[in-house]
């Protein structure tokens, strides 16, 4: 997502940098809603992040603007961003290449938990780039057999809530919801539409 110019400007201007000595914290997440960290920019960063797409930074210590993976090659496509309410911090939605944290983690609060969005992820890139004898891509290529595993684990699933307990219940609950995601995403309906649908069921 890259702003123009001038709706870059007007975004920034937004914001209200006064409260931390010219900075605003930057708060920074993957589309799966896990943090993956915080950082400070000054309104020069934020007009760089906003009008090239790329998360930058400016560095208390270093006292300098500074891009996301400059060195490490670890870049951050911003996808979308908000404000909170008092319009001093900013929250980012981005596509992360490799990993977040300079100490090697995926994240800088430790291991992100591992989500139905997390499924989704991984189901997409599977799509887009599938590693030879990936269970994912050969579910993706073929909706008759996305098809006939869905019904499968849909019986086993009854099964188990009929005669078993919880456990396998869960297992079988997971392997449903698995073959689920696999399957719409072979029919081209992701996540996010799933999302949506259910945002828009909640509504009064």
């Amino acid at each position: 997502m890259k702003f123009s110019k001038t709706a870059a400007e007007k975004f920034a201007n937004s914001v209200d940098f006064s409260k931390c000595n010219g900075l605003a914290a930057a708060v920074v997440q993957n589309s799966a809603k896990d943090v993956l960290m915080v950082a400070f920019m000054d309104k020069r960063a934020l007009l760089l992040t906003l009008t090239t797409g790329f998360m930058h930074y400016f560095s208390r210590s270093r006292k300098r603007l500074w891009k996301k993976g400059e060195q490490s090659g670890n870049t951050q496509q911003v996808l979308s961003v908000k404000k909170d309410c008092d319009s001093d911090a900013l929250l980012f939605t981005v596509k992360q290449k490799g990993v977040a944290c300079h100490t090697g983690e995926k994240a800088c609060f430790g291991e992100p938990d591992f989500t139905l969005l997390s499924l989704a992820q991984l189901i997409e890139e599977r799509k887009k780039n599938a590693p030879a004898g990936s269970y994912t891509a050969k579910l993706l290529r073929s909706k008759s057999l996305s098809i006939s595993k869905v019904r499968e684990e849909s019986e086993e699933l009854i099964e188990a809530v009929q005669e078993k307990g919880k456990k396998d219940i869960t297992w079988e609950a997971a392997d449903l919801l698995y073959h689920t995601l696999a399957l719409a995403y072979a029919a081209g309906i992701s996540i996010g539409d799933i999302n949506r649908e259910l945002a828009r069921r909640n509504k009064p």
